[in-house]
């Protein structure tokens, strides 16, 4: 188990070896320093930094605009692992071997043998962590029988809380154009993850895996160095640029922010600490409620391979330099 403050911990893999582990009306723009927007021919990058107590808005850029979520699938994945220890399907001593499937899965993954075994616990660190795209399909494959019979699981549970624009095609978030959401339903996902399974936090902000020897760090630099980080995940591929989705507390509040498409790692990062600054300094003042914004249904998302990632091109994005204060402007529709 999870001891509270620790980021580091041990692992077995049996069968691989030892492994350390370290571990309304659609609401008003607002655009904090350094926030970023790609080109008209790509419409403005989806953010949204919320309350979580009140569930009020304090910014918001296309907040259901559709687009791909990348690794941030993996934190519907670890919900439901979690959901499925809480009702006693599995626990977390529960011994999770990768198929010769799982193992074939594209990277990121942990790269081990069929027939490597993890505890559930030590699998879902390693996930988020590594964002180990073969210990994701493993997790589905132990719970939903297949990955098909847990995806149709991942759905039904996006529907039982409100994603109404998220559909899931896989465990893991290698890019498939099926799989969609928006930066309302990531929010409203974190939000229920740390409702349901605040004891297991720390599986959601562990700093390094240690395997054989060889360390494997989080990418998300605000695990290391934002005070007050409670949980967060990553992801990225070429199709939805940088993502990441953060919640984050500092004496009485707490807020929950998701940055999708930045250009670069660096660019998410910074657009995060400064949406979480804002709003943990209480100089956010609400432009609307999270109950009030939804779309009707799953769109097709916004593919940025098209603009080489997001990054390069006609359609590069850009970063709108406004010093360190807070500005309102209107926000565009949003994309539906």
């Amino acid at each position: 188990m999870l001891k509270p403050g620790d980021s580091r911990r041990q692992v077995l893999a049996h069968g691989f070896g030892s492994v350390n582990h370290q571990r309304m009306k659609p609401p008003s723009l607002l655009l904090a320093a350094g926030l970023l927007l790609i080109s008209a021919s790509a419409g403005a990058s989806p953010l949204l930094l919320v309350d979580a107590a009140s569930g009020n808005i304090l910014a918001a850029q296309e907040a259901t605009r559709s687009w791909h979520p990348a690794s941030l699938t993996k934190l519907m994945t670890a919900h439901l692992a979690l959901l499925a220890v809480r009702s006693g399907q599995l626990d977390l001593d529960t011994s999770i071997v990768l198929s010769t499937r799982a193992t074939a899965q594209a990277p990121a993954k942990l790269g081990v043998p069929p027939g490597t075994s993890l505890r559930l616990e030590d699998a879902l660190s390693v996930m988020m962590v590594k964002s180990a795209n073969d210990v994701a399909v493993a997790i589905a494959e132990a719970i939903g029988g297949s990955e098909a019979g847990f995806v149709a699981a991942m759905n039904a549970e996006a529907v039982r809380l409100g994603m109404t624009g998220t559909r899931f095609a896989n465990a893991s978030g290698l890019h498939d154009e099926r799989q969609v959401t928006n930066a309302r339903d990531m929010a409203v996902l974190l939000l229920n993850i740390l409702s349901s399974h605040s004891d297991y936090a720390e599986l959601l902000r562990t700093s390094a895996v240690t395997v054989n020897g060889r360390i494997l760090k989080n990418t998300n630099k605000l695990v290391e160095d934002y005070a007050g980080l409670e949980a967060t995940k990553t992801g990225y591929v070429c199709a939805s640029g940088y993502n990441v989705v953060v919640s984050a507390s500092r004496g009485s509040r707490r807020v929950v922010g998701v940055v999708l498409g930045a250009p670069s790692a660096a660019v998410r990062t910074r657009v995060m600490r400064t949406l979480l600054d804002s709003g943990l300094s209480g100089s956010a003042s609400p432009l609307g409620n999270l109950r009030m914004v939804s779309v009707g249904a799953p769109s097709s998302g916004t593919d940025l391979r098209r603009l080489k990632c997001g990054r390069q091109g006609p359609g590069v994005a850009s970063i709108i330099a406004t010093g360190g204060e807070v500005n309102r402007t209107e926000a565009s529709p949003p994309h539906r």
